[in-house]
């Protein structure tokens, strides 16, 4: 297959941390992404869709907290912003 053309893309039904960022860079929702990135979206964004008093349940897979996969891509498809937000300025070398 040449290299410009986009592989085809298995959704699995949930996902973790981990493969949550992986599939989302498969799939060129954002450009990159880490579990510690998802992690610190989970834990920041009020719109996050998982977790106690949300509308989505985490589910325990061996030690690993999964969510079901659709409104997690929902979520990151719908997200306005993206990366880590607006560089800090650098103190002036004075």
């Amino acid at each position: 297959m040449p290299e410009d053309q986009d592989e085809e893309v298995e959704i699995p039904p949930m996902v973790t941390f981990t493969s949550g960022a992986e599939l989302l860079v498969k799939l060129k929702i954002v450009p990159n992404m880490s579990r510690e990135g998802v992690r610190r979206i989970a834990n920041n964004d009020p719109a996050w869709p998982f977790g106690p008093g949300r509308e989505h349940q985490y589910k325990k897979i061996a030690n690993a907290q999964a969510m079901d996969t659709e409104p997690f891509l929902t979520f990151f498809r719908a997200r306005k912003t993206r990366g880590r937000g607006p560089a800090r300025p650098k103190p002036d070398d004075e």
